[in-house]
């Protein structure tokens, strides 16, 4: 089995390295590196969610392999969940067979109408990153690197402006497997949410749990995390 992990806006790959050694060793795990950043800084950088995951499907060769017989599961946090429901979307317009679970974290459904700006076309690069680091949803450690600093808060920026952008709909993707919403009690961003919208996008189950912390809850719980993961796949 393989399970696809998509990053939070800003993040990369290596958001999710740790995450390998509370998982069984014999399942694949598959973290997602998006265009323009770390690993493939040498790329350009997508401007919307559409043409991220499509770049993703024209550069991975392995990619069809990993969904021909349907034995794949995807987790995506923040703008990762977003990144998934268009990874679902592209994957059903291929005519692959639908993942056997879906792990969406840290987000409210795409068609529903709650966003971080009132108008992502009027907020500066400083108004999205202030917003972040006041509302504690920067996952980052205290980098002393000013160059460093300045381009991951330029990945950051694009990231939020096409998250914030993107809707799409039940009528225009359904999910087709079980659905595991997650979310922190104490997370700012999802005060006004209700994780159970998640439930439209998908004919099966549709479960939310919550762990205590906030936006990035997971620093804390990630061996919860993942045994949730494992049950929920069935790897117990």
């Amino acid at each position: 089995m393989t399970l696809f992990f998509f990053p939070h806006a800003g993040g990369s790959a290596k958001s999710y390295a740790s995450f390998k050694r509370f998982l069984p060793k014999d399942l694949n795990v598959v973290t997602m590196e998006l265009s323009g950043r770390f690993t493939r800084s040498d790329k350009p950088l997508m401007h919307d969610i559409e043409s991220c995951i499509s770049e993703l499907f024209d550069s991975n060769e392995k990619l069809p392999d990993f969904l021909k017989d349907g034995d794949y599961a995807i987790f995506g946090h923040s703008m990762g969940t977003i990144l998934a429901s268009e990874f679902v979307k592209q994957i059903r317009e291929k005519g692959h067979p639908a993942p056997i679970h879906i792990f969406l974290s840290g987000k409210n459904a795409p068609d529903e109408n709650l966003h971080c700006f009132d108008d992502i076309n009027k907020v500066t690069d400083q108004e999205i990153i202030d917003f972040f680091n006041n509302n504690s949803m920067n996952s980052s450690p205290v980098i002393p690197d000013a160059e460093l600093v300045a381009q991951l808060n330029r990945i950051l920026c694009n990231d939020v402006r096409m998250a914030e952008k993107y809707c799409t709909t039940p009528n225009q993707v359904q999910f087709g497997c079980d659905i595991t919403a997650i979310y922190g009690t104490d997370d700012t961003m999802l005060k006004n949410a209700n994780m159970s919208s998640w439930k439209r996008y998908t004919d099966k189950n549709c479960e939310v749990v919550s762990f205590s912390g906030g936006h990035f809850y997971y620093t804390q719980h990630k061996e919860e995390v993942c045994k949730l993961i494992c049950n929920k796949l069935g790897l117990n």
